[in-house]
Parts: structure tokens; sequence; C-alpha cells
């Protein structure tokens, strides 16, 4: 009888022109380095389901035996090619020789000789047969030694293949989790199908199943590699969200040429950008460089934007590309900008007004006053003093805006501390400030003015506040490693729940808004400056303030981010 179409051997055909299709897509990938070993494992399924298919329409012993014998060339390579394909993935290079590929390809040469040739010995199957499954014939017997020899070698590539996609799984952010996760699963069901058949178990176990599945496996391949894959992805993905914020996206390859460019952008630098471009026709510095600067353009009325840059990393987390995000940023700076100018306005104006009411509170120091207006005068130069102190905190509060966590200063804290403590010392005569520090500890800054204002105000809470009649304060420096801590506790009520709540808060109610500005500025300087301030009760009654910051490089005046060798732009 001679070949018929069956539903079976239709399925299998299907699945092996599928399997050529992605090949071919994958192909079309290159010179992306897994694209090859997946063209080549989808090929090499070809192999095997094309032969497969035609056997599955005979009924002879003869002919679906020599269709089985061919067969093999395919099935034996199919676990090299994903051993590959595990290898090249995780960036096993050192492996990357021919000499190692035809030392995989030794048992898989002998699988199909031993196949082409078992009539002579015997080894690849100790007997054959046919047997009726599903309305098809298919081939049964026992296997023997040599076919059994590349089961087990086929068995341990994937093992191995997996392995290798587990530990990437293990160790890469979750993009590339979920990649490699992927290409593990798509490997787990054509094997679990054909040890199933190897053992004679399952609904159909005459029926082998593996090849047909290999097209899935595939699909699922495909997808976690060129789907997830970060410099590959679609320029509707690239544009979809950034669109949403209006954000200008240029995407480099590792030779800083434009592989992807949103209308955004053109927008933004006034051109056409095409892929391929280099980023010198775009930008005068290079692509590090941009990071944090603010981008004007002259247009009919002036736009300003913040450029930020970063490296675009494989799921080896080595380099692979580079990304600019331009975000307009022109109503925030002109915003600033007005708070900028009313602050120093309304400081300067104060100052001079309070100038003249220090100037009279002096002359009027020297006059003959009675004891109520004595104590008027007492309470004006005190109020005065603390509109003063609230025009300074309003400096710092500016200042703390314009701090570059990226060019902070290694300042010493000890110094600053013990400074400070001196002087509430004198200050408050009546109140017990003990302390206890290393002898030098630098510290990550905006300035020793700014490391000042913290610790001051900080010390100078407990003592303000407190209502003993002698206050005591103890004061602790501590060295954590990268850490530095500051920590000030004190005998007081200590500081208000609602006080140190609002901290958290990014919108204050009316009746916040008269909470302590001393909190509010070492707040905001302490985090500018990369630091945490902690708040917590004392025992049996005050508070305990911690300030966290980082501790600089004891060899540099100037702890700027080093790069690392080898990293240089352009």
């Amino acid at each position: 009888m001679g070949w018929t179409v069956s539903v079976v051997s239709a399925v299998v055909l299907t699945a092996g022109v599928l399997c050529a299709g992605i090949g071919i897509v994958a192909l079309q990938k290159r010179p992306d380095p897994v694209a090859t070993p997946l063209a080549a494992l989808m090929f090499f399924g070809t192999l095997w389901t094309i032969p497969e298919a035609i056997s599955l329409g005979f009924d002879t012993l003869d002919q679906i035996l020599f269709w089985n014998k061919l067969l093999f060339p395919g099935a034996s390579l199919v676990p090299v090619a994903y051993f590959v394909l595990g290898l090249r993935y995780a960036g096993y290079d050192r492996w990357r020789s021919w000499t190692f590929y035809g030392g995989l390809c030794v048992i898989p040469v002998v699988t199909v000789l031993g196949a082409l040739t078992n009539d002579v010995h015997g080894l690849f199957w100790e007997s054959v047969a046919i047997e009726q499954v599903a309305g098809v014939t298919t081939l049964a017997g026992a296997n023997g030694p040599l076919l059994w020899l590349n089961l087990g070698y086929s068995y341990l590539l994937i093992v191995v293949a997996w392995a290798i996609f587990a530990g990437v799984a293990l160790r890469s952010r979750p993009l590339y989790r979920r990649q490699a996760l992927l290409m593990l699963v798509g490997g787990v069901a054509p094997t679990v199908l054909n040890v199933m058949f190897n053992l004679g178990v399952g609904p159909l176990p005459a029926l082998d199943l593996t090849s047909s599945s290999l097209a899935l496996s595939g699909t699922a391949f495909a997808l976690a590699l060129f789907r997830y894959e970060l410099i590959g992805l679609t320029p509707a993905a690239y544009r979809s969200v950034p669109d949403l914020f209006a954000d200008g996206v240029l995407v480099f390859d590792d030779d800083r040429r434009v592989v992807e460019a949103n209308e955004h952008a053109e927008r933004i630098l006034d051109t056409d950008i095409t892929a391929g471009t280099a980023a010198t026709d775009l930008f005068d510095s290079p692509l590090r460089s941009l990071d944090g600067t603010v981008l004007t353009v002259d247009k009919p009325n002036p736009r300003m934007y913040t450029v930020r840059y970063s490296v675009l990393c494989d799921q080896r987390d080595d380099p692979a590309g580079h990304a600019v995000v331009m975000r307009e940023v022109t109503e925030l700076k002109e915003h600033q900008q007005r708070l900028s100018v009313t602050n120093r306005v309304l400081r300067h104006n104060l100052r001079n007004e309070l100038n003249i009411v220090l100037g009279v509170a002096d002359q009027l120091e020297g006059a003959d006053l009675d004891e109520r207006a004595r104590k008027s005068l007492d309470r004006l130069q005190a109020a005065a003093g603390r509109l003063n102190d609230v025009s300074e905190k309003a400096r710092h509060i500016q200042a703390s805006l314009r701090i570059d966590q990226e060019a902070l200063l290694a300042i010493d804290l000890v110094v600053t501390v013990e400074t400070v403590i001196d002087r509430y010392r004198t200050e408050f005569p009546e109140a017990e400030i003990r302390y206890e520090g290393p002898d030098r500890l630098l510290v990550r800054a905006a300035g020793r003015d700014t490391l000042e204002t913290v610790v001051r105000n900080v010390i100078e809470n407990a003592l303000e506040h407190n209502d003993n009649e002698q206050p005591t304060v103890e004061v602790a420096v501590s060295d954590r490693g990268d850490e530095a801590v500051l920590t000030v506790a004190d005998d007081g009520p200590g500081i208000p729940v609602d006080e140190v709540e609002i901290l958290d808060e990014t919108v204050e109610s009316q009746l916040e808004h008269g909470s302590s500005l001393g909190l509010w500025l070492t707040h905001w300087l302490v985090t500018a400056m990369d630091g945490r301030i902690e708040f917590a009760s004392n025992e049996p009654r005050g508070s305990v303030v911690t300030v966290r910051l980082q501790t600089a490089d004891e060899t540099v005046s100037a702890n700027r981010p080093r790069r690392r060798a080898g990293a240089d732009d352009d």
C-alpha cells in the first residue's frame, strides 16, 4: 500500500514546517549571538519531523524502518543545538570553537551510523516491529546499546542546559529572569514526551510526539529571545511608554549608533533621526557626560529638557547599548527660578527690617527701663532672633534643592560635631552634653556649612525644647563601615508624633503648616545628601534622633563616583 495522509502525519508535518519557519526568522536576527544556535535547533527539528511524518504514512516495516533511520541526524543533533544555545545565551564564549562543537557531535555521528548499519550489528535496535496506534503505523522494538547511549547523552546535554538557564534566571534581573525561564521551560515538554515514549508509558506509549512539540518549544524560544530582548524590541514597544510622558528617547547600540528614536526625540532635536545615525551627529559631548545636564532648545519659545543617560546591559550584565531620555522641565525650571527670586527678595527685606529692629533694641538695651519694659525688650530681641533663624533656615532649604549627590565632599563629621557641642555648652551652661565618638570620621556632605546645619539643628532641638532645669543630651558618633551614624538622645518631652509623621507626607494641611521648620530642614538636607534620619522614643523620657550619612574615602577630598577601568567614553 502507498503513502497515505493521516491526522497524525499532518500534525507532525505541520510542526516541521513551523520549525523551519522559526529557523528562518531566527537567522534574520543575526548578529544576535543566539540567533544562529536557535536557527540550527529549529532546522535540526525539521530534519527530525519531516522523515517521521513521512514514515507515519506507510504501513510496511521496510518503508517505516527506512524513514525512521533518516530522522536520526536531526533527532540526535537537537539536544546538541539546545545545549549550545544555552552556552551562547549565558555567555560561555570560551567554549565557542569548532573543535568543541565537533566533539559534541561525536556521539550523534555514531548514532546515525549505528542506525543506518543496524542490519549488520544489531546494536542500535535489538529487534524491530510495527504497531498500529491512533490510525497510523509506527515502529516498535527493543532499543540496543547504541540507542541507549544516544538517549543518555542527549538527556545529559539537556539537563546541563537547564542548569545553565536556571543559573541565569537566579542571578538576573526580572526581565532576563522571565526570558531564561522561558528558555528552560521550552525544553521541558519535548524531553518529558521523549522519556515517556522510551519508557513506554502514557496514553499513547507507541507514538513518539517529541518532534511535534518542538514547534511549540521553538515558538517559546523565539518569544523569549526576541520578544524580551532589550535592544531588539520593536519600535512600537520603545515608543509606547515614553509617549505617555512626551519624553524623547534615543537607544544606541554598543557602537553608539541609533537603534531606535521616537518622534519626541526628533522634535526636541529638530532633526530626522534614522537607524544607524551616530551619536556624534546628534550631540557635541560623549553620551555618558550628558547625564544630569539640562538641554536648552532655542525655538520660538526656549524649552528646557533634563537629559538622563544609562547603559543597557544584557542578561550577563555586559554592556549592550545606551539609552538617552530627554524630559521637558521648562515649567519646573521657571517655577524654581521664581521661587529662588522670591526667597532671595523676602530674605533680603526681612534681614533689613530685622537689622532695624535689633539696632533699636540695642539702643534701648542701655536705656533706663522699668522691669515691664525690660521684659518686653527681651521678648522683642528673642522674637527677632527667631525670625533671623527662620531666614537662615529658609536659605539652607533653598540650598538643599541644589545639592548634587554626585558632587558631595568628604567632610569630617567628628570635627563638626565637636565644634557645635562646644558652642552649645557655652550657650546652655545649665545643660549636660555628653559626647562619645572616634577621633576622625569622613562623611559625604554638600559642604561644611550644610553638615554643621544638620548637626546644629539636631542638638539644638534636644536643648531648646527640653523642659528640665538641667537638661541632659547624649551625642554619639559611630563608624558602621559604609555608614556614619550620629545619635542625639535627650531627656526632654520628646518630639510630637504628628511633627515626625508629616516628614513622610507630600502635602501639608493647615494644621501641620506650623510644624517645626528645623525638622523639615534637617530632613531635606540629610536626604539630599543620600542619607537617612530616624526618630525614636528615649527611655524613660525624651527622644532619640539618628542621622545616617555615607562615609567618604579617606584619600580624597571630593568623593565623586569613579569610573571602572576600561569604561571610558567614546
